[in-house]
């Protein structure tokens, strides 16, 4: 957004200014759009220009309130995916909801993969006792039903974005180290391991500086369909009340409330077929890296 009063640039995306500073007696942020429609920014040199979609993601339309419609409305040249039971503007939420869910699910592939790495690395290369002790810690943990773990940590520390992120970063992490527990075990007993601990290096230093570079494979072609499965555990939470609260977007809490008003159809298509296009292209990224990676893709055979 960009505004022009009395010959002078504004960019409230990225400075405060209150209501005085265009002519108002407030002190508190002015409503640009009941601002664009004052006489003098009709009939002068001042001018706002808005973003294409100028709605906020809890943003209620008050204009077709105004106007005699009652929500949800169908798509329209204002609202292009159409409003929702309580006039929000689908296309800004389902955007929204992406960014929620592309954050949701970076943070949590990074919590999976370092933890996963750190255990199994250390289950594999160490191997004996510390390996048994270990897996056994890791199969009760693996017993623990996830969506009765939700509800539990919900009612104590309430719903929210980073108590998911920490509710189930504590457990996604255990198929990645079976997956590093057995490159780790590999990779220790080839030649040049043994070089490295026969000039002294230390066990983590070889862990860090020989092993694990060598066994960034798994970690690269698991990553694009980790990222599917934590957006795709999110929508479904969402989907059942358990994941982000309102008003925070989600496709998940959309999906929901189509199903709730089938007559308003774009309600569920349009965040179904984003949640859809997002996993189908994220997969289409994994299989290519799969691919890339594959060493029986590039054989070539006389």
């Amino acid at each position: 957004m960009i505004v022009s009063y009395q010959n002078k640039l504004y960019f409230p995306i990225f400075s405060f200014y209150p209501e005085t500073t265009f002519g108002g007696e407030n002190l508190t942020s002015p409503n640009y759009k009941k601002l664009s429609k004052r006489e003098d920014f009709k009939s002068s040199s001042n001018w706002i220009i808005f973003a294409p979609i100028p709605y906020g993601y809890n943003e209620d339309n008050l204009e077709s309130l105004e106007e005699g419609e009652t929500p949800p409305s169908s798509p329209n040249r204002k609202h292009w995916l159409g409003t929702d039971d309580r006039g929000r503007d689908v296309f800004t939420r389902i955007f929204y909801a992406y960014r929620n869910a592309l954050s949701f699910g970076l943070i949590l592939v990074f919590l999976e993969l370092s933890i996963g790495t750190l255990i199994g690395g250390i289950q594999g290369y160490f191997g004996g006792k510390t390996d048994i002790l270990m897996q056994r810690i890791i199969e009760i943990l693996s017993a623990i039903p996830f969506l009765y773990l939700i509800l539990i940590v919900g009612a104590f520390f309430g719903r929210g974005f980073t108590v998911l992120l920490i509710t189930y970063g504590a457990l996604s992490w255990i198929g990645i180290s079976y997956y590093m527990r057995g490159e780790f075990y590999k990779l220790k007993q080839l030649t040049y391991v043994d070089s490295a601990k026969a000039l002294g290096v230390g066990s983590f230093r070889i862990m860090l500086r020989h092993i694990l570079p060598n066994a960034i494979t798994p970690l690269v072609t698991f990553l694009p369909f980790t990222l599917i499965g934590s957006i795709s555990i999110l929508s479904a939470l969402d989907f059942l009340g358990y994941g982000i609260p309102a008003p925070n977007p989600s496709w998940g809490e959309m999906i929901g409330q189509g199903r709730e008003r089938l007559s308003a159809w774009w309600l569920i298509t349009f965040p179904s077929t984003a949640l859809f296009l997002t996993i189908l292209l994220t997969s289409f990224i994994g299989e290519g890296l799969r691919d890339s990676f594959d060493s029986r893709e590039k054989a070539v055979y006389k």
